[in-house]
Order: structure tokens, then sequence, then C-alpha cells
């Protein structure tokens, strides 16, 4: 499942918000760490592929592979694709992202574009550029994003939030949420306006320093013109890697 937000590593929990919230969460991150190039893969399975409050498909097996660098001081560079299926209903597709992020001194600013390429429904392709605002207020991640899609002639504003704890020195909890909005067309079977109130719950397993397990629990609830989807609760699992 994909939802996309700057939630820090929410993106983890949710399955995968390849560009913006990659961004932040791993170039950031290498950046800190003094390193110049950074990788991840990641695996996983989710019950239901959520994007945006919408339900594009049952049984999703998806990859990631992304790259990460920073680029000068406070500034990171991360690139990577995003291959999902659908094994029950919908169609495979296959995300390249690209993106920047930087540090505003309290707040990040994440600038980026996503390919959305569907190898069985060519015309469905589309391209799509996006900005979003992250901060932290106490021990919550607040996210503001805003994406266009230059094909489609869609804006979509999504506000997130996320925090997580530890239960123990391997195990931590996760705790993600997001509300929506399509400004213009119907997008993914959806009426303009408020889209869903999406919560996950997740508990990254660390097994080693590079390598993560993790398990999630979600609801996707509608709204307004969207409730007639009905309230949907949807799992899944992960496995990251980094070098």
């Amino acid at each position: 499942m994909k939802i996309r937000n700057i939630a820090a590593k929410t993106t983890a929990v949710l399955g995968c918000s390849a560009l913006l919230a990659l961004v932040p969460a791993v170039a950031g991150d290498h950046a800190a760490a003094g390193e110049d190039l950074g990788a991840e893969v990641s695996v996983g399975y989710d019950t239901d592929y959520i994007f945006r409050g919408a339900n594009l498909g049952q049984d999703l097996l998806w990859s990631d592979v992304n790259v990460s660098t920073s680029l000068s001081d406070g500034l990171g560079l991360n690139i990577g694709a995003w291959y999902a299926n659908p094994t029950d209903a919908g169609d495979d597709e296959l995300d390249i992202y690209a993106g920047v992020s930087t540090d505003l001194g309290g707040m990040s600013l994440d600038l980026g574009t996503t390919y959305y390429y569907y190898p069985g429904a060519t015309d469905s392709n589309t391209l799509e550029f996006g900005a979003a605002l992250g901060t932290s207020v106490g021990a919550f991640d607040l996210s503001l994003g805003v994406y266009h899609d230059i094909d489609t002639e869609n804006t979509y504003v999504e506000l997130g939030a996320g925090t997580s704890f530890d239960l123990t020195d391997n195990i931590s909890l996760d705790l993600g949420a997001t509300i929506g909005n399509n400004q213009d067309e119907v997008v993914g079977g959806q009426a303009d306006g408020l889209t869903a109130v999406t919560i996950t719950v997740g508990a990254p397993i660390g097994l080693t320093d590079n390598a993560s397990l993790t398990p999630y629990l979600g609801i996707n609830a509608g709204l307004d013109d969207n409730q007639d989807a009905g309230d949907e609760i949807f799992s899944g699992i992960s496995l990251s890697v980094g070098f």
C-alpha cells in the first residue's frame, strides 16, 4: 500500500510513499551521518492497495529501490523506482521518482516528481509534481503536501501526522494518519473534495543494524461524497534493507 506524505518514516509503515516521504527519511539520515551515498531495498505485501484514500486493488505485492545522497550541507537528493503488482484486482504499476529535500530551520521542504507507468494500460501513464513542508511539534511529525498531475490535471492536498516510540531495543510502535482532498478531477473512482482519513499502526522490528521487518494494520474511512466506499480495514508487512 502506498500513501504519499512526509510523516518521516511513516511510509515504511504504510508501505511506500516513494517520492517525498523517503527523501527526508533516507537522504536526510545519510546526510546527517556524513555519508555521501546510501541505498535502500524494500519488498512488501498489502491486503489492499490504498492510495490517497482510494482502494486500487487487493493482494498487493510491491518492491522499491532508492538511492540517496547529500548534494551539499542541508540539501539531499533521492531517486528510485517502486513496482506494484495487485494480484487480485488492479493494474501493475511502476513509479519512477526523484526529489530533493532541504532543512529550513525547524521545518523541511521537499520538492519532487513521480512518473506513473502502467505496463498494461499505457494510456493511463501520468506525470506528477509535488511540494511538501514538514515539521515537528512535540512528539509528532506534521506535514502538508500539494501534488499536481499534469496529465489528469488533478491537484491533491494532504495533511499528515505521525509519531513513533520504542517498545523494546529492537521494536518500536509507529502511528500515522493522513487526510486528503482532490481539488479537480475524479481520481481512482473518487469524487472531488475530501477523500478519506487513513490511520495506521505499525511495529518496525530491527533484524540487524541495516534491516527491519514492519507489520502494520490500518483503517481507511471515506469522507463526504466518498463515504459510500465504506470503511476498510487493511494490513501488510514489509522488509527493508539499507546499504
